[in-house]
């Protein structure tokens, strides 16, 4: 297996409301390094192309820091976020 191609996994999927389904994705390589931000929304792009996901940042007693994993939770295909949280439509009109 190639260890620089970034992966993104299923992990889970959870009811969490309002949004009635969330998947939690897991991006990684093989050998666990370190990607940049730009890496991971590239490999999440790829596998999920005009989808929105949340990446969350925990307290310091709740944080696991074991290994290059990063966590994003896929939100339902229809959702949008408002105006004001979108940047892209904020800045570019």
């Amino acid at each position: 297996m190639d260890t620089d191609t970034p992966l993104v996994q299923t992990m889970a999927v959870i009811h969490l409301p309002p949004w009635d389904e969330v998947a939690r994705l897991k991006v990684y390589t093989p050998d666990y390094r370190r990607l940049a931000w730009l890496q991971v929304w590239q490999v999440f792009q790829a596998v999920y192309p005009g989808r929105w996901a949340l990446e969350l940042y925990p307290p310091a007693e709740d944080l696991m820091d074991d290994a290059h994993v990063y966590h994003l939770w896929l939100l339902p295909e229809e959702w949008r976020p408002p105006d004001e949280m979108n940047l892209a439509a904020k800045y570019r009109d």
